[in-house]
């Protein structure tokens, strides 16, 4: 239900936009909706008309979809969809806000009213901003609530748009000749600025990242837990130095640099920028890979690492690895289980013993394959303390936490004397699981950090 009124919100404000437009134009005397309105019944007419027919056809074909609450793409689209929808609301208004009065539906041939050519504020990015808020609006309820008759209805609409840009671009050019031809090697016909090079690239990239970091931020609020979400300010933080970098960029672009670094800093900064990111991608690999490894059959224990507690409940990210530690006992019987954690301060029991009573309980496992260890309070207690309990590092030993966190589990295991250890990864949580994937990088290099002293 929750989606549903944000989709038909995202819908109200986009459409409420438009209309409310239309209304302000024409309480001026302003025919503002040319579209099909031309005298003459040529090629572009029919385009308009069919576009026309099309706009009209996607909002009924969303707001079906929105009633039945189709799904058919998994949550993290969901979550983009509505990035999308709000990011193509805020364009749309910007467009028609910063069109004034000079906005029209349509190509206005008959339309004798003298219009300048706008070209300032989201003009300078775009020829069409208009039109991408309609993509954009798309595209989102489309991954909000996909489906095959929603993905034809919005990309036949798109292309429809895409025709109408086309036309309407020699309608300008008609008009108002070179100006908007110079106008158009400056600005892209979606979004850009004009002749794509290395450096508008770049910016472009760093751009996106802002936004996107932003809006994940606000996400991982609203699926986290809220502030309580560790390390969730690093969003903001790279939305910062992303939004930083297309502030110098743009700058450097146009031209408008007041001073400029000396080389040598430049290359020593692209350097160690250029070191940092390989590091990360590499890391981020061996997080992944953990992540989607295989279990062992037949091991000898599992250990089920703690996660916190709300109250005797488990967290949601401890309810996944307690879930596939019954997974795993049901495929093996004759593995044994460590529950391993202890009782933190705001906790009523310890984690071992909510992990068994959930595994006893809730998934039948026979109480006699459960072992509690119940002093540990972080993860290297947690098997250290499982290490004395099991009493042979040779004895193969599978770790069952959430796939972000099985490389360092593992490394730390090692470290800790275990020698036959392999991953049992249960399953990340989306969509805070980006987070947790790239905050796992901090933690390995902690542990790198750690075991070089």
């Amino acid at each position: 239900m929750t989606y549903r009124l944000i989709a038909l919100f995202f819908m109200l404000v986009f459409y409420g936009i438009y209309f409310a437009k239309m209304l302000i134009q024409r309480s001026k005397g302003i025919a503002t909706d040319q579209i099909a309105k031309g005298k003459e019944r040529d090629k572009g007419y029919y385009i308009e008309l069919i576009m026309k027919i099309a706009t009209y056809l996607v909002p009924l074909a969303e707001v079906v979809s929105i009633v039945i609450g189709t799904a058919g793409l998994p949550l993290m689209f969901r979550i983009i969809g509505m990035y999308f929808a709000f990011v193509g609301d805020i364009v749309f208004f910007t467009a028609v806000y910063t069109m004034r009065d000079s906005w029209r539906a349509g190509v206005a041939a008959d339309d004798k009213e003298k219009r300048n050519l706008v070209t300032v504020g989201i003009y300078n990015y775009s020829r069409n901003p208009a039109f991408l808020g309609f993509d954009l609006v798309y595209i989102g309820i489309l991954l909000m609530f996909f489906n095959p008759v929603l993905l034809v209805v919005s990309v036949f609409a798109m292309t429809m748009l895409h025709l109408q840009i086309l036309r309407e671009e020699k309608f300008l050019e008609g008009i108002f000749g070179s100006e908007y031809v110079e106008y158009k090697e400056r600005a892209s016909r979606y979004a850009g600025m004009g002749k794509l090079t290395p450096a508008k690239l770049v910016m472009y990239i760093y751009f996106v990242l802002t936004i996107w970091s932003v809006l994940y931020y606000f996400t991982c609020l609203a699926y986290g837990g809220g502030l309580s979400l560790s390390w969730v300010w690093l969003w903001l933080i790279i939305a910062a130095f992303s939004a930083v970098r297309v502030f110098m960029l743009k700058r450097c672009i146009n031209g408008s640099e007041k001073k400029r670094l000396p080389k040598v800093l430049t290359w020593a900064y692209r350097a160690v920028f250029i070191a940092f990111l390989t590091y990360f991608a590499i890391t981020e690999v061996k997080i992944i890979r953990a992540m989607r490894a295989r279990p062992k059959e037949n091991l000898d224990y599992i250990i089920v690492l703690g996660a916190g507690l709300q109250g005797t409940e488990p967290s949601n990210v401890y309810r996944v690895r307690i879930k596939r530690a019954a997974e795993y006992l049901d495929e093996n019987e004759g593995t044994k289980v460590i529950a391993s954690g202890g009782q933190g301060k705001f906790e009523q029991i310890s984690e071992a013993e909510c992990a068994k009573r959930k595994l006893v309980g809730s998934y039948g496992i026979d109480e006699s394959r459960i072992i509690l260890e119940e002093k540990s309070t972080d993860t290297e207690e947690n098997l250290r303390y499982s290490l004395k309990i099991i009493g042979d590092p040779k004895a193969s030993v599978g770790i069952v936490t959430n796939g972000f966190h099985e490389l360092r589990a593992l490394s730390i295991a090692e470290r800790e004397g275990y020698e036959n250890v392999s991953s049992v990864p249960a399953k990340t949580l989306f969509p805070c699981g980006i987070h947790y994937v790239v905050r796992e990088f901090f933690g390995m290099t902690e542990f790198y950090i750690k075991r070089g002293m």
